[in-house]
This record gives structure tokens, C-alpha cells and sequence, in this order.
């Protein structure tokens, strides 16, 4: 939008100066020179007026320049910094190395507009942190519900299969018993109800795996509880299942920190733990690749814990699954393959222990489950 010339004239600072100085320059010059015409009656008025006309005009441009140097340009930088703060560039500096309070004022605008980045610059980082922050507690959140659901859910069960899984157990041990002497008894050629037997048999005795794997929601588990080293555990499981045939072809890579204190647990249940991380890693990788193990000491909420990791190499486990691995009887299994009681079990032993165990999991780069356990005597809460 184009200034309008009067305008600009009307309202310029610089401009109201010289006005006003002519003015009184004007006035006084027709002053004197009424009182010097009168007092010399032989000086001829035109050349008076010549002079005095060009004196005032000279003297109104210098005065005007004058002001328009110390005084307009200078505030007019002042105006023009204002307003490109007011855009919001606080980059922006004013450029004058005037000493008079001019001078101050622009050296005060531009500690102002730098105080006012640093600050703006503060609360962008501040706003960030605080959204990553939010991010952050959002996930806990999300994680915390998914392992209070899974707890509920594993609590419902164990009150369910408490009244009926030993009832279970005798009827399942018996045919299994019978079938196998009957297999025995069986002539060598009625091959096709050997056949049979041996179906009846596999079939009793994944049955009762499926028992014994709801035998760790029940309240009636039994947990011996004592103080061991967590490295010598997890050394004493690979010693057990190294040599079974899904291990051959598997690398294991131990970095456990050898500083670890040792803690309070019931052994057995822990070992039953990482025995079914690693049945699961193994499965993922198809009995082929490398499975990691980390231990370490943490804090977590101004409580010491231990730390073990499982990592392995297999494709990972796709987002939409990820909230549901540790619900009873869920898997990815082919059918018969798994009981989807593993990690089911595995998260009730170790909230029971009052630890965490939770799935760090990026799709296409392996898995990585990381078990937290307090570090202290506790006591093992009965009927969760």
C-alpha cells in the first residue's frame, strides 16, 4: 500500500521540526526586519526581504538535515525493528552507534529482542520435550493397561482352572499308563492299531502339557523361594537344552555382567521362564540363527532391579499382535505345535516375583523381551 505524500509531510517528525523552526524563523525575520526598516529609512526593503528569505530557507534545509540524521532516521530504525518484531522476527538488530539515549534505546531494543529469542527458543525446546514427554507417558500408559488386562485375565483363569486341573491330572495319567501297556501287549502285526495307540497316547500327553502349563495360573503353585545368581540360572538353562535337537544350529551370545548381586526368586520358576523364551526364539528362527542374552543392573523408580534380555533374530512380531502375545492360549503356532500357554505362564511367574516381563519388538529385526526383577527379599502375593 502506496504512502500518501501529505500525509507522510503531515505526520514526519522531521518535517514538524522544520515547520516549526521556520515558522519561528519566519516570524522573527519579519520582526527584524520591520524594526531595521524602520531605524534605516535608506535600506531598500526587496534586498532585505531577498536576504532574509534566503537566510531562513538555508538555515530551515540545514536544521532539517540536521534532525533528520540525529533524530528521524534513527527513530524511524526504531519504528521498523518494532514492527518486524512485531512479525515476529527477533533477529532482527538495530544498527546505531549513537552514545545519546537514541542510541540506549536501540542497544535496550536489541538485548530485549535477544532475550526474547532465547526465550522463545526455551519454550519450542520446552513444548518438545514436553510432547515427548507426553508421548512417553502415553506409552507407559498403553503398556501398563495391556499388562493390567493380561494380570486380570491370567487371574480369572487361575480361579477357573484351580477347581478342576488336579481332577484333570488322574484321568490323563491313567490313559496314558493304559495305552502305553496296551501298546505293549499289542502283536506286531496289527500295525494300524499300534498306530492308534501311539496317536492316543501323543495326543494324552499334550493334554497333559496343557495342564501342567494351567498348573501356573493356580493358586495352589508352590513357590520356593531363594537367593541365587542370576547369570549361574540362565548358564545352567542353556546347559539343559544345548544339546536337544532345535538348539543345534542356534548360536548363543552371553554379555552378562558378572557384578550382578544375587536375588531373591524361586529358581525353578525363572528357569521355566527363560526355558520358554528360548523354545520361542527358537521356533521364530525356525531352530536357526542367534539368540542374545543381556544382564544388568538398572533402576527403574528409585528401586534397583535386574535386568535379562532375550534377543533374537527371527522376523519380530507384527504390531497388531503385539498386544495379545501374553493372553492365554494365544499363538502363532501352527495347530498342535503350541499350547499358547508359554508366555501366558511366564508373565504370571514374573508378576508374582513383582517384576515386569514385556515384548521391546521392532517388525523385521528380531524380537527382544526384557524381564525387570527387584532386587531385595520380598514376598510372593498368594492368589494373583
Amino acid at each position: 500500500m502506496k504512502k500518501n505524500p501529505l500525509n507522510y509531510i503531515f505526520h514526519s517528525l522531521t518535517w514538524k521540526l522544520i515547520f516549526t523552526i521556520g515558522s519561528m524563523m519566519v516570524v522573527w525575520g519579519v520582526l527584524f526586519t520591520y524594526l531595521f526598516i524602520v531605524n534605516n529609512p535608506i535600506v531598500k526593503t526587496a534586498e532585505v526581504l531577498l536576504y532574509g528569505v534566503s537566510f531562513v530557507i538555508v538555515i530551515s534545509v540545514a536544521l532539517g538535515l540536521i534532525l533528520y540524521n540525529f533524530v528521524t532516521k534513527p527513530i524511524g530504525e526504531l519504528v521498523k525493528a518494532m514492527e518486524r518484531l512485531a512479525q515476529g522476527d527477533m533477529n532482527y538488530r538495530i544498527k546505531l552507534s549513537n552514545k545519546d539515549e537514541i542510541g540506549i534505546l536501540a542497544s535496550s531494543f536489541n538485548s530485549m529482542s535477544e532475550e526474547l529469542r532465547i526465550y522463545k527458543e526455551k519454550m519450542e525446546n520446552w513444548t518438545k520435550e514436553l510432547e515427548q514427554e507426553v508421548e512417553k507417558k502415553a506409552a507407559e500408559t498403553i503398556r501398563a493397561q495391556e499388562q493390567l488386562l493380561n494380570a486380570e485375565k491370567l487371574a480369572s483363569l487361575g480361579r477357573m482352572v484351580a477347581s478342576v486341573v488336579h481332577e484333570m491330572n488322574s484321568p490323563l495319567t491313567g490313559i496314558i499308563t493304559f495305552s502305553h501297556m496296551m501298546l505293549n501287549r499289542m502283536p506286531e502285526d496289527r500295525n494300524e492299531d499300534i498306530e492308534d495307540l501311539k496317536i492316543i497316547i501323543s495326543q494324552a500327553e499334550r493334554c497333559s502339557k496343557i495342564v501342567s502349563g494351567l498348573l501356573g495360573f493356580s493358586r495352589k503353585t508352590v513357590f520356593e523361594m531363594k537367593k541365587i545368581n542370576i547369570n549361574s540360572l540362565i548358564e545352567n538353562t542353556l546347559m539343559i537344552i544345548k544339546n536337544q535337537m532345535k538348539f543345534q544350529d542356534i548360536e548363543f551370545i552371553l554379555m552378562l555382567d558378572k557384578n550382578l548381586p544375587e536375588i531373591t526368586v524361586d529358581p525353578n520358576q525363572i528357569q521355566q521362564v527363560f526355558m520358554n523364551l528360548l523354545i520361542n526364539a527358537s521356533d521364530a528362527m525356525n531352530n536357526k540363527g542367534k539368540i542374545t542374552i543381556n544382564t544388568s543392573k538398572t533402576n527403574l523408580d528409585n528401586h534397583d532391579y535386574i535386568e535379562i534380555l532375550f534377543k533374537d533374530t527371527g522376523p519380530g512380531i507384527p504390531d497388531e499382535i503385539k498386544g495379545r502375545i501374553f493372553e492365554p492360549f494365544f499363538t502363532t503356532k501352527p495347530a498342535g505345535k503350541g499350547t499358547g500357554l508359554g508366555l501366558s505362564v511366564s508373565f504370571g511367574i514374573i508378576k508374582k516375583h513383582k517384576g515386569k516381563i514385556e515384548l521391546l519388538n521392532e517388525l523385521g529385526y528380531g524380537a527382544i523381551f526384557r524381564i525387570t526383577i527387584p532386587i531385595g527379599d520380598f514376598l510372593i502375593e498368594e492368589g494373583h
